[in-house]
C-alpha cells in the first residue's frame, strides 16, 4: 500500500480495494473525496475532472492519503481521520475526545431554529453535555442569543472552545458535571429561555449491536448509560431545568428511539407540555418540554 507518484485515480482505486469490506462503494466515495478536498484544497468537481493528473507535491500528498487509509483500515471513523465535519453549516473539529455529530442532532437544532429563529429579542441558551460544542455553536450562529455550554470533560471543552473561535461565535463554557446536583445552580442562578442537550443515552447492552467504529473509537462516556438506569441524564436535565429554566422557557433533548415513550412519560411528570418528535427516518428521537409543573 504505497502511493508514490500515483495519480488521484490510482489512489482512489487503492481506497476502494482496501476499504470494500469496511464501507459501501457510496461511503468510500464520500470518504475519499472529503479527504481529497481537504488535502488538495480543491472542490469535488475539480478533483473528478483531474483524476488522472499527477498532483503537485505528490510525495507529500501521497503520504497523507496513505496515513489516512491506514487509520481507516484500522476502523477509525473517517471523521476523526479527516479531523472535522460539517454540522448545520458550521465546520466542527472532531477527535476521539468528542462524539461525532450526527444528522439527527442537526434535526434537533433545526427544530429550535424553526421555533426561535425569527425572534427579535436575545434569548439565553444553555447546552448541556456540549461535547464538541456543535449544538451551542450552531444555535449561536442561527438564533439571536447568548449561549452557554456545560461539559464535564476538559479535553472536549478545549476542542469546543477552538470550534467556537473558528466559527466566530462567543460561547460561555462551563466545566461541570451535570449528574452532580450541586452544580445545578450555576452562574448566580441565571435563567435560560432554552435548555438543550444531546446526553449519553445508549444502554450498555446495546453495544453488541453497534458498529465497531463507534464502540472502539468514540468516547464511551458520551455514549453509554447503565442498563438499569438509562434515563439518568434526563432526570438531571429536568432537575437542572426546574432550577434554571425561565417561566416560558423550553427544553429540547435528543433521545434513545427505543425509549421514546418512557422518556416522554418521565418529562410529563414534571412538565405540562411534552412533544415527542420523529426524525426524518421516522424514529422518535427528540422531545420538547415546557411549562414546568408547580
Amino acid at each position: 500500500m504505497h502511493f508514490t507518484m500515483k495519480s488521484l485515480a490510482e489512489i482512489r482505486n487503492e481506497f476502494i480495494k482496501n476499504l470494500s469490506s469496511h464501507y459501501s462503494p457510496k461511503e468510500i466515495d464520500i470518504i475519499f473525496y472529503a479527504l481529497a478536498e481537504t488535502y488538495l484544497h480543491k472542490d469535488k468537481i475539480t478533483l473528478k475532472l483531474g483524476l488522472d493528473e499527477m498532483q503537485e507535491d505528490s510525495q507529500m500528498k501521497s503520504t497523507l492519503f496513505q496515513t489516512a487509509l491506514f487509520y481507516l483500515i484500522s476502523g477509525m471513523p473517517y471523521q476523526y481521520v479527516l479531523g472535522h465535519i460539517d454540522f448545520f453549516g458550521c465546520k466542527i473539529l472532531v477527535n476521539p475526545n468528542v462524539l461525532i455529530p450526527r444528522p439527527e442532532t442537526e434535526e434537533l437544532v433545526a427544530w429550535i431554529c424553526k421555533d426561535f429563529g425569527n425572534k427579535n429579542e436575545e434569548l439565553n441558551i444553555m447546552d448541556l453535555c456540549s461535547g464538541s460544542g456543535c449544538i451551542a455553536i450552531a444555535l449561536a450562529k442561527n438564533v439571536k442569543s447568548k449561549v452557554s455550554a456545560l461539559e464535564i470533560d476538559e479535553k472536549a471543552m478545549e476542542l469546543a472552545k477552538k470550534n467556537a473561535e473558528n466559527n466566530l461565535v462567543s460561547i460561555d463554557f462551563i466545566q461541570a458535571d451535570l449528574l452532580n446536583t450541586t452544580n445545578h445552580k450555576i452562574k448566580n442562578n441565571e435563567k435560560y429561555d432554552i435548555i438543550v442537550s444531546n446526553p449519553p443515552y445508549i444502554r450498555e447492552y446495546e453495544k453488541k449491536a453497534m458498529e465497531g467504529r463507534v464502540v472502539n473509537h468514540e468516547p464511551a462516556k458520551a455514549l453509554f448509560v447503565p442498563d438499569n438506569d438509562p434515563l439518568i441524564f434526563y432526570r438531571s436535565i429536568i432537575h437542572f431545568s426546574q432550577k434554571n429554566l425561565t417561566a416560558h422557557g423550553s427544553v429540547y433533548v435528543e433521545i434513545n428511539q427505543d425509549l421514546g415513550e418512557k422518556t416522554r412519560r418521565l418529562f410529563l411528570d414534571y412538565f405540562n407540555y411534552v412533544e415527542l418528535k420523529q426524525d426524518l427516518s421516522g424514529n422518535f428521537r427528540m422531545i420538547k418540554a415546557k411549562e414546568i409543573l408547580s
